[in-house]
């Protein structure tokens, strides 16, 4: 990501390409700027096979998650049970996609977005708690005289 970006970046900064003009549609900022560098039909395939293995990897994570929550933390839940969740995930995504269209897809952006916030703000509380652990770590190991863990 940080490649196509800096290279999007690039281009809209010295009017290369229809990115130079501002992202008009952004699902297709990808595929402009893939269209001004060599081999664009095989980079622009690569990059919906990526984006493709990054929602198939997201989902699965998500249905693993949701299966442990459901088995009460076990792993080895029954087989049918992961796959109820990720069939129903799935069910819910292309109903509601379906159903709403564009406008339930901007809908679920902006709520993957507000809940991002707030997890954002534990993550931070959790890197506080983290090196608060390490430097009591690394005094007591000061205090008892010890080489390493």
């Amino acid at each position: 990501m940080t490649a196509f970006g800096g290279t999007a970046l690039d281009q809209a900064k010295n009017g290369v390409g229809e990115l130079s003009n501002g992202i008009g549609e952004v699902s297709l900022a990808m595929f402009q700027m893939l269209e001004n560098l060599p081999l664009s039909g095989i980079t622009s395939a690569i990059g919906i096979m990526l984006v493709l293995v990054f929602f198939v990897t997201s989902s699965d994570s998500g249905s693993l998650v949701i299966d442990s929550i459901t088995a009460g933390g076990k792993v080895d839940a029954p087989v049918p049970q992961p796959i109820f969740w990720a069939s129903l995930e799935g069910v819910i995504a292309g109903t509601l996609l379906f159903g709403g269209g564009s406008q339930a897809l901007g809908v679920l952006q902006a709520g993957a977005v507000t809940t991002g916030l707030p997890f954002t703000l534990v993550l931070i509380l959790m890197c506080v708690s983290l090196y608060k652990g390490c430097e009591q770590k690394r005094q007591d190991i000061q205090v008892s005289g010890a080489s390493g863990i």
